[in-house]
């Protein structure tokens, strides 16, 4: 028994070691101690051959050992700078996060598909957990940046959104994920030395609207697992965090409580210094355990990991953390197992055959996304192609920061974070480029020797190169930019390192001072000499800095990014990446987003309000034309739409964020509940133009959320309602502006990639109005008639809607057979404002198709709403599903609009459920010269819970 738990305690561990082969350390750990997790790290990779062997004898060991399933082995790998392999013979180089988040100007599926290629690789050298993708948002470019081009970007629901396509892409590869760094390490303060424990500010609900919003689209597509950080969070009421990773409040409180996570947590390395200093390995590692971690990284120490073993064994034996708890953490990881890996798999991970046979599509595909990134920012001067204004036989001057050259090494999650580039050497040398001639480097310039040679090969006249450093401008600095006709200057985090921005401001200004002689009349007038300054790491060096007039984003500067720059440069390839900044609609923060107080709708309180909030926002829509409210009907901003009584079938529950003291409302949510089919849904949110981007949605999202789960026996949640016809859901018509608001409702969890389709469809009828092909005609020629509905065909009609509506297995409300069942029992009862038409089979007489007619006066109106008294409605249209189905439904249509006519009605309005596979069969007979025009204005999409409750 004392056996069994000490093997699940080691089950917890995720464990690196020294050196490039098995060691006596690491065979302890697995023979011995029964480690679950060996986390990979640069120094014990050297190439792809020698990795796939050092996996498999890792395997081996705990195969010997009698593990019952493998063990996982991780590997940090973010591409970009920061990859633990590279082997340039087997791996291909991909962008950075924030390098794949520009290329969604060119294709927005490139961040799955190279996360995928990326997957592979590994997975053929035996790797099978990514420690990643990055999650974390930048809240804060005004200053440094901890996690650079590592992270996606600024903005929460776009960094949610390519954070996880790459998920998604990584687990399509064959990989396990694991998404960090919780809870965000996008806006750190370093209140001390950088060796000190960084600060991660706001409350929990700030949090939540913020930088939270990707880790929760991460756990509602159900990641393998969550690394939490050792970060300290002061702003968090009612607990001292000191360490995230060790307290219970973030880890089982927010992480697994709040958001719902129920798959691994991963603790961060236990041996960073402010916490090996502050607590110890053996406290901090039962304080993870007992907080809620499922597991524990320990990196480096052979004798920190015995250690924090001991630690979690002598908290068991002393009851601080009991062995339920061990049980409980160690069958997640289990089922994170037992769900991926198989020995078999292990055993035939695919080698290096399988990456050679990778190699030719993994080389297109870098360099696609590579040319799709590259970030022209601005070109106030035209100096891009540099023929534009230079002179082919002038010379041209690359001056480049001396930084490290780039090797496939891991940046530590914590350890590195904080620190700037490497320490530039001075230099006092030129060096000089042609087409032929070879010549030394000074340590640090090989990282752009490629760049250099790239260009001369490019450019007939001289090329120039030399370095700066934070020496800062040398004589010889201001000789080389007055005897060039064009700069070509680059910085690397010019924003941490200080001294790059003070070297590439005067510089820039020194060009546009100077003009050659030789220099044509737009060159002078346009400020000087040409002054080209490329980031190529965080493009945030100089991204509002507008007096840096020619401004280009590579995103890291591995030959790759270097190699599309110089076609840029040269005007072979145009640059097509968007910035970061790019993404936001509007300038916000979003760390400081409110939850709002929100109450129920009272309309003898709200009623006059309300109208004003539909009133502002529809106004505001008309104006801009470019507002997704502006492709709604009017109805839909109508107070009247949303205080009718829908019971029995139907109970309605509707929320306001106001303003108590001038009485005004800011935001508006409605919600449905059919209790027959034990299915809620959030009807709608409204929120003031002049309030969005302030947390209004969010709360009303939230609180409508909280409603319905409380709700008895509800088994669905669905966001848009088909019935009550009042909001369909989202349009799916957007345009690329707008495009936000979808992913404003994928962020809070829905399932977007998968909802019905619903449209609108408005019929312009004259009273001279005739169809091309009679209905009559369309029935004969089909071998079906149209017929009134009498009494007796009660018992026929229901068992019609019954096979018709597929016995409700569609996840439309509209097809399911208690509702059209319903509906047609109050039309059947309203026989002032309803008219039922009828289809039957002229051979046996049977009901083959039915549709219901109605004006604003009747009782479906409440239900598909027709405010204007001169439209008719047309709803519940229900067919047999036969080879006739499409000519049904268009002879009832047309036979529907005739009787219109003949009462007197000049419109006509029909809803449809686009999974109906007849939707457009009927289009094609109303056409202007028939008196006759079909108007579409609006198709919406209605989307399900992805995760908890609903399905998807």
């Amino acid at each position: 028994m004392e056996d069994d738990i000490q093997k699940e305690i080691g089950y917890l561990l995720s464990v690196g070691f020294e050196g490039t082969a098995i060691t006596p350390q690491v065979k302890s750990l697995i023979e011995e101690y029964h480690v679950g997790t060996i986390a990979l790290q640069a120094k014990n990779l050297q190439d792809a051959a020698q990795a796939v062997e050092l996996i498999k004898s890792l395997q081996k060991l705990a195969y010997d050992a009698g593990y019952s399933e493998p063990l996982l082995i991780s590997l940090d790998q973010e591409n970009g700078g920061v990859n633990s392999i590279f082997d340039p013979d087997y791996f291909r180089q991909f962008p950075s996060a924030m390098g794949l988040a520009a290329c969604r100007a060119s294709d927005k599926g490139l961040t799955r598909t190279v996360s995928c290629a990326a997957a592979k690789e590994l997975s053929c050298l035996g790797v099978n957990w990514l420690v990643g993708p990055v999650f974390d948002v930048h809240s804060d470019n005004e200053r440094p940046q901890p996690m650079g081009v590592r992270s996606f970007g600024e903005d929460p629901e776009h960094v949610a959104e390519q954070a996880l396509e790459s998920m998604l892409g990584y687990r399509a590869g064959g990989l396990l994920t694991c998404t960090k760094h919780f809870p965000g390490y996008g806006n750190l303060d370093f209140l001390g030395s950088p060796s000190d424990i960084p600060i991660v500010s706001g409350t929990f609900d700030q949090l939540l609207s913020s930088s939270l919003i990707p880790f929760q689209t991460a756990i509602n597509h159900r990641t393998d697992a969550v690394l939490v950080g050792a970060c300290g969070m002061p702003d968090v009421k009612g607990a001292q965090v000191q360490y995230a990773c060790l307290s219970h409040s973030v880890v089982t409180g927010l992480l697994r409580r709040r958001m719902g996570f129920d798959g691994v947590i991963l603790s961060d390395c236990l041996e960073i210094e402010s916490l090996y200093e502050g607590v110890g390995v053996s406290q901090a590692a039962a304080m993870a355990i007992n907080a809620g971690c499922d597991m524990i990284m320990l990196c480096q120490s052979y004798s920190n990991q015995v250690e924090a073993i001991r630690g979690i064994s002598t908290a068991v034996k002393s009851g601080l953390i009991s062995r339920i708890h061990i049980k409980s953490a160690s069958n997640r990881v289990r089922q994170m197992k037992i769900g991926h890996l198989s020995w078999e798999r292990v055993w035939n991970p695919g080698g290096l055959a399988r990456l050679d046979a990778l190699k030719s599509a993994h080389k297109t595909l870098s360099r696609t996304a590579y040319e799709a990134s590259i970030t022209l920012v601005r070109d106030f001067g035209n100096n891009i192609p540099l023929q534009n204004d230079v002179h082919p036989e002038e010379v041209l001057l690359l001056l480049t920061p001396l930084v490290e050259p780039f090797r496939p090494e891991r940046l530590p999650d914590m350890a590195d974070i904080s620190q700037a580039s490497a320490s530039p050497r001075p230099i006092n040398i030129a060096r000089h480029y042609n087409n032929r001639e070879g010549h030394s480097y000074l340590e640090g310039e090989t990282t752009f020797h490629a760049l250099g040679v790239s260009i001369a090969k490019r450019w007939r006249g001289k090329v120039v190169h030399t370095s700066y450093t934070a020496s800062g401008i040398s004589p010889l600095h201001e000789k080389l930019v007055s005897e060039a006709a064009a700069v070509i200057l680059l910085t690397a985090d010019g924003v941490r390192n200080v001294y790059q921005y003070g070297f590439t401001k005067y510089i820039v200004s020194l060009c546009q001072s100077q003009y050659q002689i030789q220099s044509s009349p737009q060159r002078i007038s346009s400020g000087g000499k040409p002054c080209i300054v490329v980031a190529a790491s965080s493009p945030y060096d100089f991204m509002k800095d507008k007096q840096v007039p020619t401004y280009v984003c590579t995103y890291d500067l591995t030959r790759p990014p270097m190699e599309a720059l110089v076609r840029v440069l040269f005007g072979k390839l145009k640059a097509v990446g968007l910035p970061p900044t790019a993404r936001q609609l509007r300038s916000r923060s979003t760390l400081h987003r409110q939850l709002w107080l929100v109450e129920k709708l009272q309309p003898n309180r709200d009623k006059h309000a309300l109208q004003d909030l539909f009133d502002q926002v529809r106004m505001a829509a008309s104006n801009t034309f470019s507002d997704p409210e502006a492709q709604y009907p009017a109805y839909c901003f109508e107070v009247s739409s949303y205080f009718t009584t829908y019971e029995p079938l139907i109970k309605s529950e509707h929320f306001v964020v106001r303003n108590s003291s001038t009485h005004k409302v800011y935001g508006f949510c409605a919600t449905h509940y059919i209790e027959t089919l034990a299915r809620g849904c959030i009807a709608s949110i409204v929120v003031s133009s002049d309030h969005r981007g302030r947390g209004i949605g969010y709360s009303l999202h939230q609180h409508a959320m909280g409603y319905l789960q409380r709700l008895p026996g509800i088994e669905i949640v669905q966001f848009g309602s088909e019935l009550p016809a009042i909001f369909a859901g989202i349009p799916n018509r957007l345009s690329t502006n707008q495009l936000s608001l979808r992913g404003w409702v994928k962020n809070r969890g829905w399932d977007v990639g998968n909802w019905n389709h619903h449209e609108f469809h408005a019929i312009r009828l004259l009273r001279d109005w005739k169809a091309t092909t009679s209905p009559e005609k369309i029935a004969s020629s089909h071998g079906f008639k149209y017929d009134p509905i009498c009494a007796r065909d009660e018992d026929e009609l229901n068992h019609h809607l019954l096979m018709g509506t597929g016995f409700g297995v569609a996840n439309s409300a509209l097809r399911h057979p208690v509702i059209i069942t319903d509906l047609y029992r109050r039309a059947r009862a309203d026989i002032q404002g309803c008219k039922i038409v009828l289809a039957r089979d002229i051979r046996n007489n049977k009901i083959i198709g039915s549709i219901i007619l109605y004006h604003s006066s009747s009782q479906i109106n409440p239900f598909f709403p027709v405010h204007d008294k001169q439209t008719g409605g047309l709803a519940g249209i229900v067919v047999s599903s036969n080879s006739q189905a499409a000519s049904v439904v268009h002879g009832l249509v047309a036979k529907s609009a005739t009787v219109l006519v003949e009462i007197g009605f000049l419109s006509a309005q029909i809803f449809i459920v686009r999974s109906f596979f007849f939707l457009s069969c009927f289009i094609s007979s109303y056409t202007d010269n028939t008196g006759g025009r079909l108007r579409i204005p609006c198709d919406f999409g209605k989307y399900w819970l992805s995760t908890g409750i609903g399905v998807s």
